[in-house]
């Protein structure tokens, strides 16, 4: 897993452009108050593609390779929430502080924002890119942003050694401090198949790189190659067979930050 930082001052100022002007075009001034000021009004492309730069289109949990089509925000404050104090269980964490409060979507707001802070619905340092938690053959929504829903997390990547706390093995499991746990399960980074890409990226002979694994998508005689060379210390008969389908392979080549992770700690 990789640290966010949101104090980048470009993208922070790009960010803050965008969402000013979107809460600033809701302020109806002859009623005194916002209207349709929604994270579903904004939905902004640009402000995506901002977050996909900054985490080099990594998504914030998994680490998976993500496109714009495959990208979902996270709300690290739940975007739905009405738990007035909820934020404040989130306030240790990144630039959340001094950056963002609380929207009730019930109160009138007779007076326009003074900018930054921002409202938690919106928030640049509230949002970061999430994959959609697709999983080969068993649809989206697995894991991630969409498995998380509004369940209270740690938000491990505004910790800035979190790469010394998050460990990956070579049997594909995460190993980390127990206070951990509940947002792994939360955000159910140990599926099956997610550990099955890790594995084989942790395992993957040193006589490869990652370009010859996004090779093997298109050949068949390399991919059986590669799986062949596998520790099979680690990797089983039943994960070489399915790693050897098209689907499964294809979607294992987008989690190759693994394949850097392991160069790192060789």
């Amino acid at each position: 897993m990789q640290y966010i930082d949101k104090t980048k001052v470009e993208i922070k100022n790009q960010a803050y452009d965008l969402l000013s002007s979107f809460i600033e075009g809701q302020w109806q001034e002859e009623d005194c108050r916002y209207v349709n000021l929604t994270y579903e009004d904004f939905r902004n492309d640009a402000l995506r593609d901002l977050l996909l730069e900054e985490q080099h289109h990594y998504c914030c949990y998994c680490m998976k390779r993500i496109l714009n089509k495959e990208t979902t925000l996270e709300h690290i404050v739940p975007n739905k929430s009405d738990d007035t104090t909820l934020i404040d269980k989130y306030i240790p964490y990144g630039e959340i502080e001094d950056s963002v409060f609380f929207w009730e979507r019930k109160k009138t707001y007779s007076t326009k924002f003074v900018m930054p802070p921002f409202p938690h619905i919106l928030a640049y340092e509230n949002l970061v890119a999430s994959c959609n938690g697709h999983i080969p053959e068993g649809g989206v929504g697995k894991h991630c942003n969409n498995a998380r829903g509004n369940q209270d997390i740690i938000p491990l990547f505004y910790i800035e050694d979190i790469h010394k706390e998050i460990v990956y093995e070579p049997n594909g499991t995460i190993k980390c401090g127990a206070e951990y746990f509940p947002t792994i399960k939360a955000l159910n980074l140990e599926h099956a198949t997610l550990q099955l890409f890790r594995r084989c990226w942790l395992n993957l002979p040193s006589k490869y790189t990652d370009r010859d694994v996004e090779k093997a998508s298109k050949d068949e005689n390399l991919r059986n190659e590669i799986i062949d060379d596998m520790d099979s210390g680690h990797i089983a008969l039943s994960d070489r067979t399915t790693m050897q389908n098209t689907v499964y392979w294809s979607s294992f080549v987008n989690y190759f930050w693994f394949y850097f992770y392991k160069k790192e700690n060789e």
